[in-house]
C-alpha cells in the first residue's frame, strides 16, 4: 500500500471551487495505476459539490489544553481516544503544527493571526490577579465570521482578559459565550483562586457536581441542537479545560486505567481526564452526524501547547514540552476534517502555525477577514493540501517566561536550523544556554550543534534580540503569585467592568507624543513604549 502524502481538495476561495491535483508516493508504474483508479474514482464519484449547490462552511474549532504529543490513540497510545482517532481517520492529520508552548499566546495568535510578542501575550498566561487582556484593537476571527454572515458561539476557557467588557468573549465577536474567564478552573466547583468563574453572556450560572469536560459537552450539544439558526452558517470554538491541571477526573475513568501509576506522576489522572476530552469529542461529532452537517463542517482539532510530563503527559519522540520552546513544548497534535473536501485519512508535513488559522480558515470559507493591521499568519489551504507545494515563508518564533520570574526560555526556526535560548536573568548576572539544531534531521533534538557552528548562533540569536524588541514594555510576564493586597472576587461574571465605565482609549493618553518618544529612546531595545 502507497504513502499518500495529502492530495485532492477543493479550493475555496472567494466562493470558486477548483480540485487540486493528487499526489502519491509511490514508484513509476505503480505511480500510473494509481492515478488511474483516482481519475476514475473522481469521474464515478464527484469528491466536491456543485459550484450551484455550494454553501458557506461550518467551522467548529476543538482546542485540547495541555495534550501530550504521544497521548492519542492514532499515536499509539494506551488512552483510549476513538473519536479523535475518528477525525484522523476522516480527515487531515498536520505533522508539523505549531503552537505556542503556553496557553495565552497560542490562544491570542489564534484569535487575531498577529504575532504575541507585539501583543504583548508572548511570555505568559494572564492571571486573576491581572487586569491585562489582548488590546481590543486588534480583531479577532469571530468577529470576520460576523461579519460574512455566521452566527458565532464559544464553550469553554478564554484566558484572554477578564476584568473590562471589551476583553470578554461577546465583545470580541461571540454571539454567545458559555464557559470561563480564566485558566485553572476547578473541574467539579469552578472556582479560581476560590472565585466563582462559570458563566453564560454574563451571567453566572451553576452546574453543581457536574464534570467540567461533560458542561463543555453538554453545552456545545445545546448549542447545535436548540440555540442556533438552522438556516445560517456557524462557528462555534471549544476551547476545553482538559487535561490542564487541576489533575481531577470521575472516578470511573481512573479505575479504567488503573494499571497506569498516579506516583510520581498523576498518569492515571491524565488518561482519565484525556478519555473525557475524548467523549467530549465524541458527542459533538454525533450531534453532527444526527443533524447532517457532516460533510459541510469544518472541524480542526489541536492542542494549545504540549503536555506537561510532571502531570502525567507524553510528548515523545520529541524533546521537553508546555513551557519549553524544543518541539515537545510547541509541535502539537493537529487533526482537521471537512468531508466534503479533505480526503480521508491524508497527511501533511508542510509545517503550519496556529497563527495561520485565521487566514487559512477564511480562505477556506470564502470571506473576508477585517483585520486592518499587518498579519504575521498566512494562507495555509493550498499549501497543507498539496504537501511541499508550498513551503511556509519567513521564520517561527517561540517563548515562555514561565513558571520562573525573569527566566526565559526562546527560539527561532527557520527552514533548516532552529536555534532554542534559554536566558537566566539572575539578580547580578545572566546566564544564556545556546542549543541549535538541525531539525529536517533531528526532529527529536538530540544533537546540539551550537559549540561546532558559532556563526549560525551569533546570526539567529541577533534575529530573536530584534524581535522580542517588540514585546508591549508592559506586556504579561510571569506572575504565578498576585500582589499582596489582591483580593479574589466571589464571582467573576459579576466583576467584568462595564464598557460605559472604562476610557474608550488605553495607556497611550497617559505615555504619548513627546514623552512617549523620549522614553523610547532611553529603552532602545527594551520594549515598546506605545502599543502600535
Amino acid at each position: 500500500m502507497q504513502t499518500v502524502k495529502c492530495f485532492h481538495l477543493t479550493t475555496v476561495i472567494g466562493g470558486a471551487l477548483a480540485l487540486s491535483a493528487c499526489q502519491v508516493e509511490t514508484s513509476s508504474n505503480e505511480l500510473k495505476e494509481v492515478q488511474n483508479t483516482v481519475q476514475t474514482e473522481t469521474t464515478q464519484t464527484p469528491l466536491i459539490k456543485s459550484v450551484s449547490s455550494y454553501s458557506k462552511p461550518n467551522i467548529i474549532i476543538l482546542l485540547a489544553d495541555d495534550l501530550g504529543w504521544a497521548d492519542l490513540g492514532f499515536r499509539g497510545s494506551d488512552i483510549e481516544t476513538p473519536h479523535i482517532d475518528r477525525l484522523a481517520r476522516e480527515g487531515l492529520t498536520l505533522n508539523r503544527f505549531y503552537s505556542m508552548p503556553i496557553c495565552t499566546p497560542t490562544r491570542s495568535a489564534l484569535m487575531t493571526a498577529r504575532d504575541p510578542m507585539k501583543l504583548g501575550t508572548i511570555y505568559a498566561g494572564f492571571q486573576p490577579w491581572q487586569n491585562g487582556g489582548v488590546s481590543p484593537e486588534e480583531h479577532f476571527m469571530p468577529q470576520s465570521f460576523q461579519a460574512a454572515g455566521y452566527q458565532t458561539a464559544m464553550i469553554g476557557k478564554w484566558h484572554l482578559g477578564h476584568t473590562f467588557e471589551p476583553l470578554v468573549p461577546t465583545s470580541r465577536g461571540f454571539d454567545h459565550f458559555f464557559g470561563h474567564l480564566n485558566t485553572q478552573v476547578d473541574y467539579y466547583d469552578y472556582t479560581v483562586a476560590k472565585g466563582y468563574d462559570l458563566q453564560e453572556n454574563g451571567a453566572s450560572v451553576q452546574r453543581p457536581e457536574t464534570y467540567a469536560t461533560d458542561v463543555h459537552a453538554e453545552e456545545s450539544v445545546r448549542y447545535l441542537t436548540e440555540l442556533r439558526d438552522p438556516d445560517k452558517p456557524f462557528f462555534m470554538y471549544v476551547p476545553f479545560l482538559a487535561p490542564h491541571a487541576p489533575m481531577q477526573a470521575p472516578k470511573a475513568l481512573e479505575d479504567k486505567y488503573k494499571s497506569r501509576p498516579n506516583r510520581p506522576f498523576t498518569k492515571r489522572t491524565y488518561a482519565a481526564m484525556v478519555d473525557s476530552l475524548d467523549q467530549a469529542v465524541g458527542r459533538i461529532l454525533e450531534t453532527l452526524d444526527a443533524q447532517g452537517l457532516t460533510d459541510n463542517t469544518l472541524i480542526f482539532f489541536f492542542s494549545d501547547n504540549g503536555g506537561l510530563e510532571a502531570f502525567g503527559a507524553d510528548n515523545g519522540p520529541y524533546r521537553g514540552g508546555k513551557l519549553q520552546t524544543f518541539e515537545g513544548g510547541i509541535r502539537v497534535n493537529a487533526v482537521m476534517r471537512w468531508p466534503e473536501h479533505i480526503v480521508a485519512g491524508s497527511s501533511t508535513d508542510d509545517v503550519v502555525s496556529v497563527l495561520d488559522i485565521f487566514p487559512t480558515f477564511t480562505q477556506a470559507a470564502g470571506i473576508s477577514m477585517g483585520s486592518s493591521k499587518q498579519l504575521d499568519g498566512q494562507k495555509r489551504w493550498d499549501a497543507i493540501m498539496n504537501s511541499g507545494e508550498d513551503p511556509r515563508s519567513g521564520d517561527l518564533y517561540f517563548a515562555s517566561n514561565s513558571p520562573i520570574f525573569n527566566k526565559y526560555h526562546l527560539s527561532v526556526m527557520e527552514e533548516k536550523w532552529k536555534l532554542v535560548q534559554i536566558i537566566d536573568h539572575q539578580s547580578q548576572s545572566t546566564e544564556v544556554e545556546n542549543f541549535l539544531f538541525d531539525l529536517p534531521n533531528d526532529p527529536g533534538e538530540a544533537n546540539n550543534l551550537a559549540q561546532s557552528n558559532p556563526a549560525q548562533v551569533k546570526r539567529m540569536a541577533e534575529k530573536i534580540r530584534i524581535w522580542r524588541s517588540k514585546h508591549p514594555i508592559n506586556g504579561v510576564r510571569v506572575a504565578l503569585s498576585p500582589h499582596p493586597g489582591w483580593r479574589a472576587p466571589l464571582d467573576y461574571a459579576k466583576t467584568v467592568v462595564p464598557a460605559d465605565q472604562i476610557q474608550e482609549e488605553g495607556y497611550d493618553t497617559y505615555v504619548s507624543g513627546m514623552r512617549a518618544k523620549i522614553l523610547q529612546k532611553r529603552h532602545t531595545d527594551k520594549g515598546v513604549i506605545t502599543y502600535e
